[in-house]
C-alpha cells in the first residue's frame, strides 16, 4: 500500500518519540527524569490500532520509539508493542524489569530495536546480560546495552564493557548529566575520569560501538554554550515533518522543546504533520539531533536508524 503521504527526505519516514508515561519502577540516586502522578493516556487495544492505523495510511511504516519512565510498566504494554509490530517498526529503552519469558512468548522478534539501560544499583550487569541474550535468542538483531557513566561507578565500567563486547552486544556509555557532590556533571569529570571514559573508546572492539561513544564523549566535553545555545531561530528544520513527539497526555509536539506549538492530539482524526521543512520557533535549541535543513543530512545515517519491518520495507521517493 502506498501511503497517503510519503516523506520526501531521509530517512524517508516518521520517527515518533512516544513519551508513553513518565513514572519508573526504579529509583537511581543520578536520575531525576521520572515522575509520579502524571497523567497518561490509556486507551485500550482496538482505539490504538485505530490511531496507528490512521498514521500508516497517512505516512506508511513509521519508527516508534518509546520513551518514558519505564515504558513496559504501562499497562498492556506487550499488547500494545505487539499491535505497533504489524505495521511500524519499535525501539524501546528499558530496564529489563519486565518479564522476559512473557515477552518472548508474546512479542515478534522483527521489527524491533531494543536497547536495554543497566542500572547497577537494582540489577547486576550478569542478571541483564542473561536477559538481554534471552531477548536475542528470540530472533531480536537489533540488542544493545547502555550504562550511565554516574561517578560513582566508574570503576566498573571497563569489567562491565569488556562482559557485554565479549557477547556481541553494543555497549553505549553516556556521560551523568546532573549534580554529584555539589558538583554539576558532565564538565565536571576530572582529568583522570575524562581518561577513563575516553580509554572505553578506544578499547572498544565494536566500530558502531566506538561511533557511538566518541560522539557521546565528544558532547559530554563540548563548552556548555555550545550544548544549550544553538541559535536556530528562523532556520529551517525537519522537526514537524520527519519527527514528531507524543506526551503522556496525548499531545503531539513538533520536537521535544516544551515551547513548541502543539500539532494535535494523538486520537485527532484529522492529525497531521508538515509537508516541508519549516522555521525553528525557539529561541534556544538544546537539540544535538535537531533536524536543520543543510546540516542534519551528514549525520542522518548514524542518528536515524531504524530496524527493517518484515512486510513493509522503507520505501524511498524515485
Amino acid at each position: 500500500m502506498t501511503p497517503l503521504l510519503p516523506r520526501k527526505y531521509p530517512p524517508f519516514k516518521v520517527h515518533w518519540n512516544w513519551e508513553l508515561l513518565l513514572a519508573c519502577n526504579y529509583r537511581c540516586s543520578y536520575c531525576g527524569a521520572h515522575k509520579e502522578g502524571v497523567p497518561c493516556l490509556e486507551l485500550d487495544i482496538a482505539q490504538w490500532r485505530a490511531i496507528w492505523g490512521r498514521i500508516f495510511d497517512r505516512y506508511g511504516c513509521c519508527q516508534v520509539r518509546f520513551a518514558g519512565g519505564e515504558p513496559t510498566i504501562y499497562p498492556g504494554f506487550i499488547p500494545l508493542v505487539s499491535m505497533l509490530l504489524e505495521r511500524h517498526t519499535v525501539d524501546i529503552t528499558t530496564n529489563l524489569s519486565f518479564d522476559i519469558a512473557e515477552w518472548v512468548a508474546k512479542v515478534p522478534a522483527q521489527g524491533i530495536a531494543i536497547s536495554g539501560s543497566l542500572h547497577p544499583e537494582f540489577m547486576a550487569p550478569e542478571e541483564f546480560l542473561r536477559r538481554l541474550l534471552m531477548l536475542r535468542e528470540h530472533g531480536g538483531r537489533l540488542i544493545s546495552a547502555c550504562i550511565v557513566a554516574y561517578p560513582p561507578h566508574l570503576g566498573q565500567l571497563e569489567s562491565t564493557r569488556l562482559l557485554f563486547e565479549r557477547n556481541q552486544i553494543l555497549f553505549k556509555i553516556i556521560p551523568f548529566s546532573g549534580v554529584y557532590q555539589g558538583r554539576r556533571y558532565p564538565e565536571a569529570y576530572t582529568e583522570q575520569e575524562k581518561a577513563l571514559l575516553q580509554a572505553q573508546v578506544d578499547g572498544s572492539s565494536d566500530p558502531l560501538g566506538k561511533t557511538l561513544n566518541r560522539q557521546w564523549q565528544d558532547y559530554a566535553k563540548a563548552p556548555a554554550e555550545d550544548k544549550d545555545r544553538k541559535d536556530l531561530k528562523g532556520r529551517l528544520c525537519h522537526m514537524g515533518e520527519l519527527y514528531a513527539k507524543i506526551l503522556p497526555d496525548g499531545k503531539v509536539l513538533r520536537c521535544c522543546h516544551p515551547e513548541v506549538a502543539a500539532l494535535g492530539h494523538i486520537t485527532d482524526a484529522d492529525l497531521k504533520l508538515y509537508e516541508e521543512p519549516q522555521p525553528c520557533t525557539v529561541e534556544v535549541c538544546p537539540c544535538w539531533k535537531a533536524m536543520v535543513a543543510g546540516q542534519y543530512e551528514a549525520k542522518v545515517d548514524q542518528l536515524w536508524q531504524s530496524p527493517e519491518h518484515p512486510r513493509y520495507p522503507l520505501a524511498q521517493p524515485t
